[in-house]
């Protein structure tokens, strides 16, 4: 409902959102259109479109104020409600309805474009333009510290640990004479909350939640223990006692994220707790370095009882039999998958050796760990649930048999053709032995090639994985819609690897030919292969979108680094991010020439924003030599 009169007025031309990028910020701007020969600029938005520094609310936050109470003034009314009383006023029907800020629905559209310090100006305009703004302004939340300020001092609730009886007598007080009616109407906006315990909030400073503390404001708020009645999404994160926590947990949430960084006694007791409190939840993450056995019973009685959840990701080595077996008993489970934000111990009872019969009639993602060959047995054993799958994660991470490797992908292929994601982590647990690890062949790619649907493969390797053109030719025949391909860029650099194992950059060219359409691509480079850059900024076949190119562990080819530079510049129409980083996988030592090489890496992308600078004025020249001629 709110999109079609959107439509309707993009259509008309009377709304025009127009969006410019400035190197590292993205312009927003609205245009309403009043009249033929008016159009004013309603606001303006900058957003970085890179990852920055964490930012707090802006201090409007805290200080907008509810609508001032009107007893014993005048109120101020509207003298035009109704098409009479337009017509009395002298002011068209027509008109009135050309203004698009008088619809609900494209007045939330509008503001949905606003920055934080635009909605602030909005909160008080009029009602109508406040209940909105304050909507999108309080709407999610990336701290819990600009809510509680509403109706304390945080500065007293950080010092509580220190300050005794005295000072849990004071914070009471200053609870009881809160105003809880404003803070209530900011709560019930709120629909989304991040919480980072030890995230820095103002100027560097780093204010705690203190279970005391936490205990005091449920006491005293009129809403008891559900402090944000109309909360979906919530993430958290701690090494510290969780209790703070459950205030937070509405019971319309339907989406939790918690990191565990502290003690299982800590992590149990969470768990305890926390069943039946959030009977609607669809998706549940946790993450965590603590033992699966360590919490395994807690863990597998809260997931039991979530017999709405939809979506599952745990960490690695945490699917034991009864967690399994309480997975298997959730009727309308779609995605079981894996987080790898923190890496338990290696527990072999996790490793998948066999499923409950006729369970996860709906699942479609899976993600488990299992050598390749007990995965084949699997994969015959329970063709039909496999069959369905449109996700799947395999984490092998032990005794990497090339031979094995090859006939699973090639039972895969034939078993699972509805595939769309394949990912493959065949790393090498740190302290086994390396000696006998090989190369993957090119036979793990082409086995996958029934896969028609194919959007997505990754595959982790102590080793890198080298193509060839006709190599990407066929990728290209074989998975028309593929946009995300990662092939072993971050291999084990304390293996030996020659310096001509791994991608020419020149491959970059086959790609933009053949998958001209790829987001994201990972390889690893050989830094022995020279490359040399033709000096034609516009040949004939260029990356469409692609965003990422990922090179892992590789060093610039040949340390050519504006050749690097300027032939990846010549096949991107959007300026690329080159990534250096290794990937959430990666478990091989730390070389010493990261460092190097990483350094190599940023002096290409500086080559490389030059050549799109002038590529882009280039193009923009023979823009204009166009539209001249015609």
């Amino acid at each position: 409902m709110s999109e079609r009169p959107l439509r309707d007025q993009l259509a008309a031309g009377k709304l025009r959102v127009v969006r410019t990028t400035y190197g590292a910020l993205t312009e927003d701007a609205v245009f309403v259109q009043t009249s033929p020969s008016r159009r004013v600029t309603f606001f303006r938005k900058q957003k970085k479109t890179t990852n920055g520094p964490y930012q707090t609310f802006p201090q409007v936050l805290g200080s907008i104020p509810i609508r001032p109470s009107m007893a014993g003034k005048k109120r101020r009314t509207s003298t035009i409600t109704k098409s009479s009383d337009l017509t009395k006023a002298g002011v068209s029907t027509k008109k009135a309805r050309a203004d698009p800020t008088t619809v609900p629905e494209l007045l939330a559209n509008v503001l949905s474009f606003a920055t934080h310090s635009a909605l602030a100006s909005c909160a008080v305009v009029c009602k109508p333009w406040s209940e909105v703004a304050l909507d999108y302004l309080w709407r999610d939340l990336d701290s819990v510290f600009p809510l509680l300020e509403l109706v304390m001092d945080i500065h007293l609730l950080d010092d509580l640990g220190f300050s005794g009886d005295l000072g849990l007598e004071r914070f009471s007080n200053m609870l009881s004479g809160a105003d809880w009616s404003r803070f209530q109407i900011y709560a019930g906006r709120v629909k989304h909350l991040s919480y980072e315990n030890g995230e820095p909030y103002r100027n560097d400073w780093t204010p705690s939640l203190d279970p005391n503390g936490i205990a005091l404001l449920c006491l005293r708020s009129p809403s008891g223990l559900v402090l944000l009645p109309r909360l979906k999404t919530l993430e958290w994160s701690t090494d510290e006692s969780v209790a703070p926590i459950f205030p937070f947990l509405s019971p319309q949430l339907e989406s939790l994220e918690v990191e565990l960084t502290g003690t299982s006694y800590l992590a149990n007791d969470f768990f305890s707790t926390l069943a039946g409190r959030i009977p609607n939840l669809k998706s549940f993450t946790l993450k965590t370095p603590i033992p699966s056995r360590d919490i395994e019973g807690s863990l597998q009685k809260v997931i039991s009882s979530w017999k709405n959840l939809e979506a599952l990701k745990l960490p690695p080595y945490y699917l034991r039999p009864s967690i399994l077996e309480a997975a298997a008993s959730l009727p309308n489970l779609i995605h079981l998958d894996q987080d790898y934000t923190c890496y338990p111990p290696k527990d072999v009872t996790a490793t998948l050796q066999e499923l409950p019969q006729d369970a996860f009639l709906k699942l479609e993602t899976f993600a488990f760990n299992a050598n390749p060959a007990p995965a084949k047995r699997l994969l015959r054993r329970y063709s039909d649930l496999f069959t369905r799958l449109t996700e799947i994660l395999l984490n092998a991470m032990g005794g990497i048999n090339n031979a094995e490797v090859l006939e699973f992908t090639r039972h895969l292929g034939s078993t699972c053709p509805r595939l769309i994601q394949v990912s493959f982590d065949l790393s090498v647990e740190p302290g086994l032995q390396k000696g006998s690890i090989t190369p993957l062949s090119i036979g793990v790619i082409e086995s996958l090639f029934p896969c028609r649907d194919l959007e997505m493969l990754e595959i982790g390797h102590p080793f890198p994985l080298t193509l060839d053109e006709d190599d990407v030719e066929r990728m290209a025949a074989a998975w028309p819609k593929l946009t995300t391909f990662y092939a072993c860029h971050d291999p084990d650099l304390s293996l030996p690897i020659p310096g001509d194992m791994g991608n020419s950059l020149s491959i970059l060219q086959a790609f933009a030919r053949h998958h001209p359409m790829v987001r994201d691509l990972g390889l690893f480079f050989a830094k022995d292969k020279m490359v040399t850059f033709s000096g034609d900024l516009y040949p004939e076949f260029e990356f469409h979108c692609l965003e990422t190119i990922s090179v892992g562990t590789s060093a610039v080819p040949g340390g050519r680094l504006q050749d690097a530079g300027f032939l990846i510049a010549s096949l991107c129409k959007p300026e690329p991010t080159i990534d250096s980083d290794t990937c959430v996988w990666y478990v091989g030592a730390e070389c010493p020439e990261w460092e190097e090489y990483k350094h190599q890496w940023e002096e290409a992308v500086k080559h490389m924003e030059f050549a799109m600078r002038i590529k882009s004025a280039g193009r923009e020249r023979m823009s204009g030599i166009v539209n001249l001629r015609s």
